[in-house]
This record gives structure tokens, sequence and C-alpha cells, in this order.
């Protein structure tokens, strides 16, 4: 009978196992979107406090995701070399350490610092914990599993601007990044427990030459473009949407409800949206394009009335 965890064999683990393995995965795919959106739907409010201009607000939204972006190439080089396992379990960690960090300096000033620490630690355990995802799910699931990573990570953006308003209205952002220590630590004990000794697999690395020939081929470079135009709309939504409800008066949990809802729409509608491309009765450019114009629509002032 083949150890579980060993290496080298064709026979697949029990469902049972697969599951154990596979959750604190999911977990950590959770704890990144909720990090990112529980954080976002709240600095609105934080920047009205602190009477910080739009340009300052912006700053911040970015920070988290571009720590991610531009690390992220460098931590799945690592995982490529070490093996994708130490990344996940020194992510949360670097996450858990952050978040405390920002609880014990007891300064709102610090919150740049802390989000930038997140990002950078997100950008470690996000792709180590995809790769685990597939290097651990038998093939003829492995679709089924990456759908349940998805949708872990839509619930954490769902659930993120609406239970972090909470916390933020019960004890401000200190209380939210205590919790997110927590989520941080307990993915990384799990990880530990659960998950295998998972040795790195040879690949061909993308060299710069071979990424820029690869921008100028439009079958690669307009669905890029149009999920960087989606995801810019989203996360525009996500952090200034809460300035106009602090603006008109509402708070943490009353921005965080809407944002939610942002979140929520956006999930229910992706996998049927997908379902319809993949059985072709939706033309991906077309559905590239209606998007962007319901984007576009979604982003436009509301006409004045007259006088």
């Amino acid at each position: 009978m083949t150890a579980p965890g060993q290496e080298g064999t064709t026979a697949e683990p029990p469902s049972q196992l697969v599951r154990w393995r596979l959750a604190p995965l999911w977990a950590a795919g959770f704890v990144t979107a909720f990090a990112a959106h529980a954080i976002a739907a709240n600095l609105g409010g934080y920047a009205t406090g602190r009477h910080a201009s739009l340009l300052e607000l912006g700053v911040l939204l970015a920070l988290y995701d571009g720590a991610e972006v531009l690390l992220k190439p460098a931590f799945g080089a690592l995982a490529d070399r070490i093996g994708p396992r130490p990344v996940l379990l020194g992510g949360p960690l670097a996450f858990a350490a952050s978040s405390a960090g920002f609880v014990l300096a007891g300064e709102p000033d610090a919150l740049a610092a802390a989000r930038l620490a997140q990002g950078a630690a997100a950008a470690a355990f996000s792709p180590a914990a995809a790769a685990l995802v597939a290097r651990h799910s038998p093939s003829h699931q492995r679709g089924r599993a990456f759908g349940s990573y998805g949708a872990w990570k839509g619930l954490g953006y769902t659930l993120g601007p609406l239970l972090g308003g909470a916390l933020v209205t019960l004890g401000g952002f200190p209380l939210l990044f205590g919790l997110l220590a927590g989520l941080g630590l307990a993915v990384a004990g799990w990880t530990a427990v659960a998950v295998p000794a998972t040795p790195p697999l040879p690949r061909a690395r993308e060299t710069l030459v071979g990424l820029v020939s690869r921008l100028g081929q439009p079958a690669f470079l307009g669905p890029v473009l149009a999920l960087a135009g989606a995801t810019a709309a989203l996360s525009a939504a996500v952090g200034f949407l809460p300035v106009r409800g602090a603006a008109a008066g509402l708070g943490p949990l009353a921005t965080g409800a809407a944002v939610s809802l942002l979140a929520l729409t956006a999930a229910l509608i992706q996998p049927r949206v997908g379902r319809a491309a993949d059985a072709g009765r939706l033309p991906v450019p077309a559905g590239m394009a209606a998007g962007l114009a319901l984007a576009a629509a979604g982003s436009s002032p509301p006409p004045r009335s007259p006088g």
C-alpha cells in the first residue's frame, strides 16, 4: 500500500485524504481574498476621517495588490526551485507577523506599511496554494478542486467587506488586523499538519524576450487587457464606493454591505458566463466586450436632473 504523501506512484490517494490536503489550500485563498477586501472596503472611511486626498486613498488601495503583482513572479520562481510547500508555510507566517505588527504598533500611520507587508506575504502563499492544488488533486477532479479554490476566494471577497466593516465598527482596525493575524497563523499551522512535502517540478522558465513576444499576440493581449480593465473597475468600486458612502453619512457596516453585494454579484455571474462560453452560447470576444461595456456604464456618473 502506498504511504500517504509518497511520490512517484500512480495510485491516487483516497478522496478523504485529498480533501484533507486541499482544505488548507482553499483556506489560504480565502484569507488572501478576505484580507484584500476587508481592509480596502474600510479605507474610504479611514481616509475621510483623516481628511486624506483621493490620491492618498488610491495609494493605500494599490499597496496590497501592487506588492502582489510585483512579487508573485519572484515567489513563483522560488517555489519552482525549492518546492511550493515551504513558500506556502512562510507566506501565512509573514502575513500574520505583518498584521500583528500593526496591532502592536498602535499607530494608524502604520496602516500603509502593514498593508504593503501583507501584500508581499500574500504574493508568496497565493500562487503556492494554487500550485499545490494542482499537485494534490487527482487529474479527473482537478477542475472541481480549482473550482472549490475559486469559490472559497469568492467567499472571502464577498464576506470581507461586510465582516471587515463589522469588526472596524466594533474595535477599529486593530480588531480587524488582530483577526487577520490569527487567520494567518491558523493557515500556516493547518498547512504544516495536512500538506505533505512536495518536491519541485522541472519546468521551462518564461524569459523577458518570450513575454514581450507573447504580448504582441492579439490572442494573448486581448484577454489580458480585458481582465485588467474588469479588475480595475472592481478594485475602484471596492475602494471608492465606501468614500461616497462615508460622505453620505453611512458607517463602515453599511458601506461594507454595499461592497459585499458587489462582490457577491461578481461571484454569481462569473461561473454562469464561464459555462455559457464553454458551451459555445457566448462567444468570448462578445462576452469580454459586453462585460467591459457594463463596467464602464456602472462606473459612469448618473445623469443630473434638470434644475
